[in-house]
């Protein structure tokens, strides 16, 4: 599991307050509560996007927090998982936009390697 850009969470004032976005934080370094979102995520037999807005989400200290996941297919049975964590305010349309286009990217390059 790769996390890049966690500190951006302290630009959004409703995750910076009371301890919010150290939670988060800790959550994304702890890595095993990612582990958990990402077997949840691939589990589903839904495929493509999937949003889960405040305590909707099966970390529960990311409950302050929106996340969106997309998985692709890696070939040969394999799956793999990309998100997003933000505000619940956060774009939504421009996430899932940005979701899909990196799912249709990765599935171009790891079906040419096929």
């Amino acid at each position: 599991i790769y996390t890049g850009g966690a500190t951006n969470i302290f630009r959004y004032p409703e995750l910076s307050e009371n301890g919010k976005a150290s939670e988060i934080i800790q959550t994304l370094e702890e890595k095993q509560n990612l582990v958990d979102l990402v077997n949840e995520t691939l589990s589903n037999e839904e495929k493509g996007i999937q949003v889960y807005i405040g305590s909707e989400s099966p970390v529960q200290s990311m409950k302050n927090c929106s996340v969106v996941t997309a998985t692709y297919e890696l070939g040969e049975g394999m799956r793999g998982t990309i998100g997003i964590i933000g505000p619940k305010r956060m774009d939504y349309d421009k996430v899932i936009g940005t979701l899909k286009t990196i799912t249709h990217q990765l599935d171009e390059l790891y079906n040419k390697k096929t």
